[in-house]
């Protein structure tokens, strides 16, 4: 009798036993209650992986590339310039805020220009010259740009950027008579100004956003200084002249047919962040 009762007290010893046990953590498949909590089995058997922090200067710091390939007509009444430019200029900048970034483009440029100029003789009989020049150009332009708008779940944005540049340009007569020219004595010229343009731009991902100048509605001030030096005496002198760009009076001038090398058309280029 006695053994009867041990051997009952033993069964319910391992029964009590077994049912305190974790059937997740031992393998057994479903839902188990386990000191008042309901478990599964992805409560068993998954480990919480946590996410990398991208460090602050990923996050704001951001590199670029852009470029500009323009070809343009130059269509007055005693004077015709044809030609074409070709631009790479790399930048760098720091996004300061959401909406405001700085920075920094260094680059150069390449142009390649052929005009013709009528002129007319004292006994009323025309004839016309013609020159070839190239131009190998750098130029450094700091920047600051604000985001006005964005669109399409703020992939595209719209921007407003104003930049300072200055820079050098050697030029390189090919073909032609400079005498009487703007190139006779030409050594190298200075460029420097300030411009207010919009930017559009379309942002691919995280890491790439596609953006287009829009250098035909900007408004701003450009001077340029010459340095000549004459051939016989080996005298130097500089000539200095300034244009104020306003797009009323660009617009004017493309209507007209007058396309100049640096106002018009479309600079491209791509934003990456680290």
């Amino acid at each position: 009798m006695k053994q009867k009762i041990w051997l009952v007290a033993l069964l319910v010893f391992c029964a009590g036993s077994l049912m305190a046990q974790d059937p997740i953590s031992e393998g057994v498949m479903g839902v188990a209650t386990v000191a008042g909590e309901t478990r599964t089995v992805a409560d068993s058997v998954s480990v919480e992986v946590p996410v990398p922090e991208i460090p602050l200067w990923k996050q704001k710091l951001y590199y670029g590339y852009n470029f500009d390939i323009y070809f343009h007509h130059d269509s007055k009444t005693d004077k015709k310039e044809n030609g074409w430019s070709i631009a790479l200029t790399p930048e760098i900048g720091w996004k300061l805020k959401e909406r405001v970034y700085l920075g920094l483009r260094v680059g150069g440029s390449f142009s390649d220009t052929y005009t013709t100029t009528n002129y007319l003789k004292d006994d009323g009989t025309k004839y016309e010259e013609s020159i070839r020049v190239m131009h190998g150009s750098w130029e450094a332009a700091p920047y600051v740009r604000y985001r006005m708008k964005t669109l399409f779940d703020d992939r595209v944005g719209i921007w407003l950027e104003a930049h300072l540049y200055a820079g050098m340009a050697f030029p390189r007569v090919k073909d032609g008579i400079t005498k009487g020219t703007d190139y006779e004595g030409l050594r190298h010229s200075v460029t420097y100004g300030c411009q207010v343009s919009p930017v559009i731009t379309y942002q691919f991902n995280r890491k790439s956003t596609f953006q287009i100048f829009f250098s035909i509605m900007s408004f701003g001030y450009s001077g340029t200084t010459r340095f000549y030096e004459d051939a016989v005496t080996g005298d130097r002198h500089n000539e200095y002249s300034n244009d104020v760009i306003i797009f009323s009076g660009k617009l004017k001038n493309l209507l007209a047919n007058q396309f100049t090398p640096g106002l018009y058309g479309l600079k491209f280029g791509v934003q990456k962040t680290f």
